[in-house]
């Protein structure tokens, strides 16, 4: 039986959908708000430590690793399976027949996974790395610290879908506030260190990683019925899984071709201090993109059981306020930083910083805007279970950027125009995601032209003609600090009432404004 011919029948929630889809969206947000803040200060303090040099070698590792990761593209496949058997309504037998199953699909990925790293992975490390000799003892311990962290995320995958699938996203809040402070203690620790600062580093975060998979592993055990019971195995299951896994895969290798791939060939042309940049504004990026992160994390779950129950309405709906929310989040945070590009970073990471930083991390925040709109697509496509097509069209554009870059690099262009083709790329590829998508979901293009793309490009030219206005002739460049304040504010204001009047459908309007006079009358009360 194919994925889009699936017999569907269920009753999926009312009028409560929205508000476990905003408290979800808190939670996530209240542990990333205290992530980011503790982040920034760790960032400074390990490039401090570490040194450019060290730092260049922890992203490169993992960028390498990160290449043989992309054979876990089931991971995404178990995700959408778990969660569409909870919006059809399945009992518990099928749930843990699902479970068991994707349990063994990861199994074998991981086997797969370790032949290819302690093989391919390690000889490339070993003689095509472009580290300081000195520095080769240490990589290598590195990149085996990184290869035990991929087994054990593999192995653990199916218990992250499972409260994915469950909507327990406080979960995934709570352990990461355990995240933060323990990085936070790692950061102490290695500063004071008499040993070797890179490898104690490296051990450390990864051990981290792995306990918060065996947490979660734990928590999924105690609370979901489903993972307990006899090991069993659905072949046609297993077959379908490894199918839409294997159409993933093109997606997830084109996502390292762009990223690491990028990343390996600053490497080559330029040594690990051009690594160092791309590290710095890989971590800029993940950062402010986590904001919608969470937003999409939180959504997933509803527009997959939308589409299992039927309820186009409510997908449409889904699809156009989780597009426009997540860009203009983004573009709200981004704007300030943008403007204020040396400023923040001199704050942050202090005054030596690598070549071509400051533009990386513009260029990255543009492209993290596309991106998130993009996830949108994508979460919809995964949700109807057709994907052969959109992934071979998606993947071999998106692969694209490898070659141009090789290219651009070769010629002897500026690194810089390597981000600005990427730019590029990615918003031809979303045109093309819009023209696919949409009509697998009885959505019409020009509806999603009209709600999503003219209302978010109207609110960012609208909103930043004043900050931008300020930037320029505030006359306050004597003083950055009072600028970058100001600037933020005017940002805060002028995007913010931009979102508002162009951002903002009737109903949302309608919901600020009772959100608004709930918290007057709250203080009004409490000062009475």
């Amino acid at each position: 039986m194919s994925v889009e011919n699936e017999n569907i029948s269920v009753d999926v929630e009312g009028g409560s959908r929205s508000g476990r889809l905003a408290r979800n969206t808190l939670y996530l947000y209240g542990q990333m708000l205290v992530q980011l803040v503790v982040s920034l200060y760790t960032a400074r303090v390990v490039l401090d430590t570490l040194g450019q040099s060290d730092y260049g070698i922890f992203s490169v590792v993992g960028g390498v690793m990160s290449v043989f990761l992309t054979l876990n593209t089931i991971e995404s496949a178990t995700m959408r399976f778990v969660i569409y058997e909870q919006g059809r309504g399945a009992d518990k037998a099928r749930k843990h027949m699902v479970f068991s199953t994707a349990q063994s699909v990861h199994l074998a990925i991981a086997g797969i996974v370790l032949l290819l790293a302690e093989t391919v992975g390690l000889y490339y490390v070993c003689n095509y790395l472009n580290v300081p000799p000195a520095r080769l003892p240490a990589t290598i311990v590195v990149y085996e610290f990184y290869v035990f962290g991929a087994l054990t995320g593999i192995l653990c995958a199916p218990f992250d879908a499972l409260i994915v699938a469950h909507e327990r996203m406080g979960v995934f809040a709570s352990i990461g506030i355990y995240n933060v402070l323990a990085n936070l203690l790692i950061v102490f620790l290695v500063q004071y260190a008499e040993v070797d600062k890179l490898i104690l580093y490296a051990g450390l975060v990864i051990l981290v990683q792995v306990s918060m998979r065996v947490i979660y592993a734990w928590y999924c055990y105690v609370q979901f019925p489903e993972t307990r019971g006899r090991w069993c195995f659905d072949r046609q299951l297993f077959v379908r899984m490894l199918k839409f896994g294997g159409w993933l895969f093109n997606g997830t290798l084109a996502v390292t071709g762009y990223t690491q791939g990028i990343n390996l060939l600053f490497n080559y042309f330029y040594g690990t201090l051009l690594n160092a940049a791309f590290g710095i504004a890989f971590a800029v990026q993940n950062k402010v993109s986590s904001f919608a992160d969470n937003l999409l994390v939180a959504a997933r779950p509803q527009m997959v059981k939308s589409y299992a129950a039927g309820d186009w309405q409510y997908l449409h709906k889904l699809i156009f306020n989780t597009s426009r929310i997540a860009a203009l989040l983004l573009f709200l945070i981004s704007l300030p930083i943008m403007l204020e590009t040396h400023f923040v970073l001199f704050v942050w990471l202090g005054e030596d910083l690598p070549q071509y930083t400051v533009w990386f991390v513009r260029l990255s925040l543009m492209m993290i805007i596309v991106q998130a709109m993009g996830q949108v697509m994508c979460i919809t496509v995964h949700a109807t279970g057709r994907i052969a097509r959109f992934q071979m069209i998606e993947s071999n554009m998106l692969l694209l950027i490898v070659p141009i870059a090789a290219w651009l690099l070769w010629k002897g262009y500026s690194p810089i125009v390597v981000y600005v083709a990427q730019l590029i790329v990615f918003i031809l590829t979303h045109v093309v995601r819009v023209l696919i998508v949409c009509p697998m979901v009885e959505l019409p293009v020009w509806r999603y032209v009209r709600e999503v793309v003219l209302r978010t490009l109207g609110v960012m030219v609208l909103g930043s003609i004043l900050p931008v206005l300020v930037h320029q002739y505030g006359g306050m460049h004597s003083y950055p600090l009072s600028q970058v304040l100001v600037v933020s504010v005017v940002s805060l204001l002028s995007v913010g009432a931009s979102i508002y009047w162009l951002g903002c459908d009737s109903e949302g309007r309608s919901l600020i404004h009772a959100k608004a006079s709930k918290i007057v009358k709250s203080l009004i009360a409490t000062r009475g």
